[in-house]
């Protein structure tokens, strides 16, 4: 059986920007730059699946000392990208899937907005595994993405994700059908979630995290057993000896001499 085919965004590349307006407006610009105050002074950046680069453009103009990779499976949507970002010396784009990209250095900040939706739950995870040994310890995760309510807005929100995934997979072969749970796999992976912030009524979400790995300890040589002293110390005292049980124990009585033995009865 062959493996399912990638996604592929290049017939939607010009016209994405526009279907994203007219369908929420600037709601979701905004939750992609919500955070953007909190991320000054980050060095590198690993960005993946920013479509035609509006967050990774804002990010260099915010960020002058910063440089980014970018990567995308979509030639279309990475051509856009380096026309919006004036093919700064400072952006490196990688033609590859997100499971396919092999990092070559450190990162402080990871950004995935409006992405992960298009992976499933163990997907990230694989993401994670393949990306966490190139985090700096006080990396950042940056993240957009749908979101589904508790309350009123669960079924309208249900609702319009389900469509949205149906309308994207109709324009690009997308295959994923339902939201992922990218929280608990952030969490897992030693991320802790540090901000959060809800749009349109708690559909649109944008989260901050941080990349809190667990402190490696230096080996422990093995304790040496320790063997019990069979005598304590101190030593308690022995124990004195029982005398006779007089009532198991009779001694023979001793026998009267015969100087004290009384005169016969006459």
């Amino acid at each position: 059986m062959s493996a399912p085919k990638s996604p592929n965004f290049d017939a939607i590349a010009r016209a994405y920007r526009w279907m994203e307006y007219l369908s929420f407006g600037g709601s979701l610009q905004r939750c992609r730059t919500h955070f953007l105050p909190q991320l000054m002074g980050s060095g590198s950046a690993l960005v993946f699946g920013d479509g035609d680069g509006r967050f990774l453009a804002a990010l260099l103009a915010a960020n002058p000392a910063l440089h980014a990779d970018a990567v995308d499976s979509s030639a279309a949507m990475l051509r856009l990208l380096e026309r919006r970002a004036h093919a700064s010396t400072r952006l490196r784009t990688h033609l590859a899937g997100a499971l396919d990209f092999t990092p070559n250095r450190t990162y402080d900040l990871v950004a995935t907005h409006f992405f992960l939706d298009c992976l499933t739950t163990a997907e990230i995870a694989a993401l994670c595994v393949r990306i966490t040994p190139h985090l700096a310890s006080n990396a950042r995760w940056v993240i957009s993405d749908f979101h589904i309510p508790s309350g009123p807005m669960r079924w309208p929100a249900r609702i319009l994700v389900r469509w949205l995934y149906l309308a994207f997979r109709i324009l690009t072969g997308l295959r994923v059908t339902h939201l992922p749970d990218h929280r608990a796999v952030l969490a897992t992976a030693g991320f802790v979630r540090a901000a959060q912030h809800y749009a349109l009524a708690g559909v649109l979400t944008a989260e901050l995290w941080e990349y809190t790995p667990a402190m490696q300890l230096p080996p422990q040589r093995p304790k040496t057993p320790q063997i019990s002293d069979p005598v304590p110390d101190p030593e308690p005292a022995s124990p004195s000896l029982p005398g006779p049980d007089p009532g198991v124990f009779h001694p023979d009585p001793a026998p009267a001499c015969p100087e004290d033995a009384a005169p016969p009865q006459k």
